[in-house]
């Protein structure tokens, strides 16, 4: 059963370490700064996460430290999209968002669902407002994009990423206590043949962001 289970990590880690390796060749002093900050949080997502497995691994009980690495995530991702976003009251947002949501996730920690509890409540505020970003900068790439091909750009392919991944984690983890409680199997079901595979197809779609990155020999 060990062998199972750490297959089953090695698996989702295994595309978790290839956007880490990518982010890293790809990094620059030359790239603008939303890029080199970009690469840079997802290089210490990919650490956090590795140790974050480790330990749900070896002590079964991680749901404290990836509480960590969302609210990470969650409130330093919308300042990416901030520098890409050309709509001045969505970038307004995303500032009150930076203030309020790390208040959230400490009150939710404090009071609410607590350190040791995978806080989904915070997940799911904070994934619904990138994927809210995502769709707003596909949106306008999609209406001022005209010259350019859309394929070849970066932040196109990180922000369907990032749709994709929240498009199927937020409902996910939105109702997971409940489908704890009552349907533990269809919950189970859904992570292994759903949600594991949406994370390596987010982790490709940063690559191929990444590698897009890189300067195009003339």
């Amino acid at each position: 059963m060990a062998v199972i289970e750490f297959f089953k990590i090695f698996y989702t880690l295994f595309f978790v370490w290839l956007t880490c390796f990518t982010a890293i060749s790809v990094f620059r002093k030359t790239l603008p700064y939303s890029y080199r900050g970009f690469a840079l949080l997802i290089i210490i997502l990919s650490i956090l996460e590795t140790i974050g497995n480790i330990i749900g691994f070896v002590y079964s009980k991680n749901h404290f430290f990836f509480n960590i690495i969302y609210a990470i995530e969650l409130t330093l991702v919308p300042i990416f999209f901030k520098f890409w976003i050309q709509r001045r009251w969505i970038q307004n947002i995303i500032r009150l968002f930076v203030m309020v949501f790390p208040l959230f996730v400490l009150a939710n920690t404090i009071w609410i669902q607590g350190f040791f509890t995978l806080q989904t409540f915070s997940f799911v505020i904070g994934g619904s407002f990138i994927l809210l970003l995502s769709v707003a900068y596909l949106g306008e790439l999609y209406a001022h994009e005209e010259t350019q091909d859309i394929f070849r750009n970066p932040v196109f392919w990180f922000s369907l990423a990032y749709l994709i991944y929240f498009a199927v984690s937020v409902p996910y983890f939105g109702i997971l206590n409940y489908l704890v409680t009552n349907y533990r199997p269809f919950a189970t079901l859904y992570y292994e043949l759903i949600y594991e595979p949406t994370i390596c197809l987010y982790n490709i779609f940063l690559i191929i962001g990444f590698l897009w990155m890189r300067p195009r020999k003339k």
